[in-house]
């Protein structure tokens, strides 16, 4: 077996300096990729990702709206529309979400005069609550219910 050529000293300290700096762009580079896994995880914008789907069963006549209450005692974002006798899946994003992951929601039929708060519920990402909307007469709310399912 031929003996190894001997490697001038310059030559060694080049070698030894680009293995160094290739261990730099490694490790810059598995950083980078967590980082944009972890911005793709919240949504590209940097607000959650996560959801919780709201299952709305309408068990009046009229059409209700209902709404989601970001801050306690504030008027709710409206989530969506549920018809007379009809059930209906809305999405609520985590965004809209009360601090703590509370989640309270407003109804009110379309032509009432009143609406309905819910009582605040602890819910997180991937959750499902079923909202029971009860009339009572023809628009009064007040004995709707709100539930976790999962």
């Amino acid at each position: 077996m031929p003996a190894p050529l001997p490697v001038p000293n310059g030559r060694r300290r080049d070698v030894t300096r680009l293995l160094r700096l290739s261990k730099w762009m490694a490790s810059l580079l598995v950083v980078a990729l967590l980082s944009a896994c972890a911005l793709g995880k919240l949504g590209g914008r940097g607000s959650p990702a996560g959801t919780v789907t709201l299952i709305v069963e309408n068990r009046g006549y009229y059409d209700v709206n209902v709404y989601v209450v970001r801050s306690e005692g504030a008027r709710g974002a409206r989530l969506g529309t549920v018809n007379g006798g009809a059930t209906v899946t809305l999405t609520v994003r985590e965004t809209d979400l009360q601090a703590g992951g509370l989640l309270q929601l407003q109804a009110r039929a379309i032509g009432g005069r009143s609406g309905w708060t819910s009582p605040s519920l602890y819910v997180s990402a991937g959750g499902v609550v079923k909202l029971d909307l009860i009339a009572i007469g023809t628009t009064d709310l007040s004995q709707s219910q709100i539930y976790i399912i999962q």
